[in-house]
């Protein structure tokens, strides 16, 4: 058999969906106005921890306008479970609506319904609350401290506590020529999406059909229907245009299932739309942490061992289908970077506080990851006087040492680590650099040059959750392809579209798949009803690993089954036939074709509908190195980036400018949380930045023009060679920046963000942590 496809697969097709979303065109969950739609707000804790003595809701039920309160009484649903299978650990169930106790502030306490969101929210104001408050958990220090309060009755404050050591630690450190030892503080952060999250159920036949701005259709389909008590066949998850997820819509919430148990109740559909206050408040934060931790190396500057006591503040509760694990599990493993290491030890707790829970954000625990070993590679490089780019090439694995296997399980699939360095550092002047500096001195201004390397894992397949004991997540992704009577394509995957150009790049997959031109393929909205799907999700960098990787293998099954039958048709034999832009012929023949519009409408209706699900067999690994210069002003602290590259690796690239966009997007976000953003709490565990006048996001004028150098290095495991590229920017650019500014001042900074204040406290005092 010849396979010719239409040869998409990396060509820079300009984004299909843009001309859409640009125009105003998107249909987005707050544009969904089914006949009859009701509004729901929610009432809101304003306590961090009490028990709820009394809520009186006589007053809200008969305001204008109003259909129904609920509180978790009225409800009764289950709480949702989220598995978490790491010994000595635990996962705290999730009421819908609080009951008997909140635990952070923000946590939904009762829902009303009414015709309009305006009636909805004037009738919250109505419910009378009263709350007991108990003693806040605001921070680690607090939860961990003896004869602390229970963030949960009965159980400590430790979700989880593990210890790992690969190696002979204590032996690498007593020969080592020099040792480190730094505290690294992360502050929270938020994913922010310009479209806050938001879900609209309507009843149907006995079910419901749920439309929610959600990264994991499928997985909100078995968590609603176990606790709705529905057959999930009863129920529909159907994702609209997403404003936005960075992980922060991966999760489960539980406003999604509110709003459809109401939807069931009053027999019509209720719709929510989250402000940006509940956004800040009440979806989930990210990167909290503190890590202490110890390094060794030789007089060459080779790495030798990492001592790492890592401490993250979970908040008040896992959420699903993550649980409490997540954003500590994800740093650890990565804690080596692209670096050999001979000795790891590792001590880890996630920690419950009364405040809101953490989840995904765009590079997960990788982002920590990625600033601390680079951070330390410059910090070792001082301690030797060595050049800090010379450390790196000392340290980095090498191209003919993969699959390299890492001490924390990880296994490295391809690439050339120091070419990635070398790129970079060409293109931001690293040679040249000193001089710059020195003329700019001279001027009263103060430059820095920064450098991150990193390497990140990608399209993590279900053997990777399952030794995390997130036995709720797949690891696995589903596409379904299916020819049209007009003989084109239409795909539908469980990862679906929250801005990462999968109506694009899905279709040029699955058009080479076929054989079919690009413009022959449509990328449809995830539907949980089409194609009996399962799958993970969109996060994680795994849409094109995994869901291109099912979205193929549909794709050939599709493409195997028109040449079968053409071969019939044209009495060829299977193996002299190609299919081209939607025409099978004999190879060498051009008169013995058929159009596959011809083969559709003799083929029983299924014929040309095929599922299909792709566990990958291995996970990808895509790296990158980022390199800037940035100016400080030594008066006020600010810092401003002058030149930023990246030299990056994804493996095969199916769409350059697909790559292109998702590096800059990602890479704008981690420049943010190295220099903006933090989620601040008192010592009451209430929010201060609740509004986006206080939570700074940077504009277009606070962010550099980006340099970037490519590498293509395939995976040899994942379908085509593909590594994910969604998350790399944000992974990289903490790292670089960090570096950029302490090299800047001639301190050290090592806590997240540098913020002006930040950068003049460690100018006032000399500071070094």
């Amino acid at each position: 058999m010849r396979v010719s496809g239409a040869g998409a697969v990396g060509r820079a097709l300009p984004r299909r969906e843009d001309a859409r979303l640009l125009t105003g065109l998107g249909e987005f969950v707050d544009d969904l106005a089914p006949e009859g739609v009701l509004e729901a707000a929610f009432l809101r804790s304003p306590f961090a921890h009490a028990r709820i003595a009394s809520i009186d809701t006589a007053r809200a039920t008969a305001a204008p306008g109003v259909v129904a309160v609920y509180t978790a009484e009225d409800l009764a649903l289950r709480a949702l479970v989220t598995p978490c299978e790491v010994p000595g650990s635990y996962s705290p169930p999730r009421p819908m609506l609080a009951e008997g106790v909140v635990r952070f502030v923000g946590e939904a306490v009762a829902v009303v319904v009414a015709e309009s969101r305006y009636l909805a929210e004037d009738a919250v104001e109505l419910i009378e609350l009263e709350l007991d408050p108990l003693e806040p958990v605001p921070d680690v220090g607090r939860a961990l401290a003896d004869a602390a309060p229970p963030v949960h009755e009965g159980r400590s404050n430790v979700y989880m506590e593990t210890r790992l050591e690969a190696g002979e630690v204590d032996a690498a450190f007593a020969r080592a020529a020099t040792v480190v030892e730094r505290t690294f503080t992360h502050r929270r952060v938020s994913a922010a999406p310009i479209e806050p999250r938001g879900a609209l159920a309507q009843p149907v036949d006995g079910g419901a059909r749920l439309w929610s701005s959600t990264q994991g259709p499928h997985k909100l389909r078995l968590a609603a229907a176990e606790v709705l008590g529905l057959d999930p066949a009863r129920l529909q998850v159907v994702t609209p245009d997403v404003g936005g997820g960075f992980g922060q819509k991966a999760h489960v919430y539980p406003e999604e299932i509110v709003v459809a148990a109401a939807a069931l109740r009053l027999d019509r559909p209720v719709r929510w739309t989250e402000d940006r206050v509940e956004n800040l408040v009440g979806a989930s934060h990210a990167r909290e942490q503190r890590v202490r931790v110890r390094a060794a190396a030789d007089a060459d500057g080779r790495l030798l061992a990492l001592d790492v006591e890592q401490t993250v503040d979970q908040g008040a509760y896992g959420l699903h289908p993550h649980g409490p694990t997540l954003e500590a599990h994800t740093a650890s493993g990565l804690m080596p970077g692209p670096y050999r290491l001979g000795a790891y030890r590792l001590h880890n707790r996630a920690v419950a506080t009364t405040k809101c829970p953490m989840g995904a954000y765009r590079g997960v625990g990788f982002v920590i990851a990625a600033w601390i070993h680079e951070r330390l590679m410059d910090v070792l490089a001082a301690e030797l006087a060595l050049d800090r780019a010379e450390i790196r090439r000392r340290n980095l694995i090498r191209p003919d040492e993969f699959p390299y296997a890492t001490l924390t399980r990880q296994q490295y699939d391809s690439g050339d680590y120091a070419r990635a360095l070398e790129l970079a550092l060409g293109a931001v002047g690293y040679d040249g650099f000193e001089d710059e500096r020195a003329a700019a001195r001279r001027d009263g201004r103060l430059l820095g040059l920064g450098v991150g390397c990193y390497v990140e894992p990608t399209g993590m397949n279900s053997r990777v959750f399952e030794a995390r004991g997130m036995t709720g997540v797949e690891g696995f992704d589903g596409a379904h392809v299916a020819l049209e009577p007009d003989g084109t394509a239409v795909v539908w995957t469980t990862t679906p579209a929250i801005g990462q150009g999968t109506e694009t790049t899905f279709a040029q997959l699955v058009a080479d798949a076929v054989g079919l031109d690009v413009e022959a393929v449509t990328v449809a909205r995830s539907d949980t009803s089409v194609g009996e799907l399962k799958g993970t999700g969109s996060f994680a960098s795994r849409s094109a690993v995994s869901a291109g990787g099912a979205a193929v293998e549909a794709g050939t099954e599709v493409r195997r089954r028109l040449l079968e039958d053409a071969a019939e048709r044209l009495e060829a034999a299977f193996d002299d036939l190609e299919l081209i832009d939607g025409v099978v012929r004999v190879a060498g023949s051009p008169g013995a074709s058929i159009p596959i519009r011809d083969l559709l409408a003799a083929a029983p209706p299924d014929r040309y509908r095929v599922s299909a699900h792709w566990d990958p067999p291995s996970v990808a690994y895509p790296y990158a190195t980022h390199a800037c210069v940035v100016e400080v002003d030594p008066e006020t602290g600010q810092v401003t980036i002058r030149r930023y590259v990246v030299a990056e690796d994804c493996g095969r690239v199916i769409n350059p400018a697909v790559v292109e966009g998702q590096i800059h997007g990602a890479t704008a976000q981690g420049i943010a949380e190295a220099l903006y953003e933090q989620i601040v709490y008192d010592d009451e565990a209430q929010m201060q930045t609740a509004s986006f006048m206080d939570y700074l996001v940077p504009t277009a004028g606070e962010l550099p023009t980006l340099e970037i150098e490519h590498l293509e290095t395939p995976s040899p495991t994942s379908a085509g060679g593909v590594k994910g590229v969604g998350e790399g920017g944000t992974v990289g650019a903490p790292g670089a920046v960090a570096n950029a500014v302490c090299d800047a001042v001639g301190l050290e900074l090592n806590e997240l963000p540098i913020t002006p204040e930040r950068v003049r406290a460690a100018l006032a005092a000399g500071f070094r942590s």
